[in-house]
Parts: C-alpha cells; sequence; structure tokens
C-alpha cells in the first residue's frame, strides 16, 4: 500500500462520518504524543491532508518543494 493509499483510506474512514466527518491533527492534551482523530473539536476539517497541513503550519514545519 502506498502513501497516498493510505491517506486515501482514511479520508474514506472520515467521508463515512461515523461520528462528524471532520478531523484534526493536534497536540495530546495529555501530553503523550499526537492524535489525528475525528472530533467536534474548533479547527477539525472534513478532508485527512488538510488537518495534516494545518497542523504542520502551526508547528512550522517547512515541506520541502520537489
Amino acid at each position: 500500500m502506498t502513501d497516498t493509499e493510505r491517506l486515501n483510506f482514511l479520508q474514506y474512514l472520515t467521508d463515512q462520518q461515523k461520528y462528524t466527518g471532520k478531523v484534526i491533527l493536534r497536540d495530546s492534551t495529555t501530553g503523550r504524543g499526537w492524535r489525528l482523530h475525528e472530533t467536534s473539536w474548533e479547527g477539525s476539517v472534513s478532508n485527512v491532508r488538510e488537518a495534516i497541513d494545518n497542523y504542520a503550519k502551526e508547528i512550522n514545519y517547512e515541506i520541502e518543494e520537489k
């Protein structure tokens, strides 16, 4: 399975809207790493890739252009 296929699978799960149909990537509230999860939290979005991009921008991660 490619990385694209993995992200497509996560998007497929999000599109099923088992809860809200929105996801967020964020630091754990208990300080135990990071979380990508479906949620109703402010800042959640309907696109998995956008959630990842938002977190990367939040922590000032420099994405290399190919």
